[in-house]
């Protein structure tokens, strides 16, 4: 006689769509960097306005092309206008090569940073021990750090920081953030997109660009490119063991402090609050983290990953800016997910 127990089959007390969610969303980003790689948003305002044009153009299948179509068109890029495909306002601001909050190189993603076939390793090995980003074998915190970035690299990654975050920066200039400033600093400035903004709103104000040489290479052909030659004053330098530009009233540390350890920050904000003059301001331009919200705890767990670093939430930059000896903490929305902190040198 048999000793095996037998089990009633019960249905789960809770769906597994969200696990159907989850296992779909893989394709969500993935979509969007094929979008990119095809051009499909050029291609619509080009006239290929139809699933059938758009197949015959790109020599792809054609049933492929209307599944493709329609996944774009859930997640926002695309819509069907009497039968003729029209792209979104969000298309239009992010996947267009003509708009100036282009995302592509950040969807091209030359350093295969969100590559989803190796990010299962990547997590993994994150949690084991702290992983590091790597650009050409070598880890890319290191060579920020230590003013060792080559240019081909510095070139690559201040093109896809601008990417992802000129719109913001911009929508922060814009609702009158920095206001108070006469003379602003964009430290790290990268493509300078705190600083082009800012001399942008306030014709009479002038900006500096602070960073390292290799990117200051790069931040001339966006100076150029948008006009601000005689208002932006770029300095190649290194903010950890250089000395800073003087003479602004202002400091923007713009999507700078998520890349770096605490400590790390703190030294940071001690040495804008030594340069700047009594009165002065400093500012924070960043995602913040909020526990409560999926995005920006993917974010962190992210920068975790490329950096050992993390995004650091309101509390956390207050009292470090308190620490420096800064007053009158104040945290402003710019766009999305990203705020801007800013505190007075008394």
């Amino acid at each position: 006689m048999s000793n095996s127990k037998t089990h009633k089959i019960t249905p789960p007390t809770v769906s597994d769509g969200p696990m159907w969610d989850r296992l779909m969303g893989n394709y969500n980003f993935a979509c969007l960097m094929v979008s990119a790689q095809l051009d499909i948003t050029g291609l619509i305002e080009q006239g290929y306005d139809t699933c059938k044009s758009l197949s015959h153009k790109l020599q792809l299948s054609d049933k492929g092309m209307r599944f493709f179509l329609l996944v774009l068109s859930h997640l926002g890029y695309v819509y069907y206008d009497n039968h003729r495909l029209k792209n979104t306002e969000l298309s239009q601001s992010y996947l267009s090569k003509d708009s100036l909050y282009y995302w592509g190189e950040v969807l091209l993603d030359p350093f295969h940073i969100y590559n989803v076939n190796h990010l299962d390793k990547k997590i993994l090995t994150s949690l084991e021990r702290e992983y590091e980003l790597e650009c050409k074998g070598r880890s890319v915190t290191d060579m920020w750090q230590n003013n060792d970035m080559d240019s081909e690299s510095a070139a690559a990654f201040t093109h896809l920081m601008h990417s992802q975050g000129f719109s913001s920066a911009v929508t922060a200039v814009s609702n009158g953030i920095f206001e108070e400033v006469h003379c602003l600093m964009d430290a790290g400035g990268g493509s300078g997109a705190i600083a082009l903004p800012f001399c942008d709103s306030y014709p009479k104000r002038k900006a500096v660009l602070f960073d390292l040489t290799p990117v200051c290479a790069v931040a001339r052909e966006y100076v150029q490119k948008f006009g601000k030659k005689e208002r932006v004053r770029i300095v190649p330098g290194d903010f950890f063991t250089g000395s800073w530009p003087e003479g602004c009233d202002g400091i923007c540390l713009s999507n700078i402090l998520h890349d770096w350890r605490a400590e790390t920050c703190q030294f940071l904000i001690d040495k804008a609050f030594a340069l700047l003059p009594n009165g002065g301001h400093l500012f924070i331009h960043d995602m913040l983290l909020d526990e409560t919200r999926l995005t920006p705890s993917l974010f962190c767990f992210h920068l975790f990953m490329n950096h050992g670093s993390q995004l650091y939430s309101i509390d956390k930059l207050y009292e470090m800016l308190e620490k420096a000896g800064f007053e009158d903490s104040q945290c402003r929305r710019a766009l999305g997910y990203f705020f801007v902190v800013s505190a007075r040198k008394p």
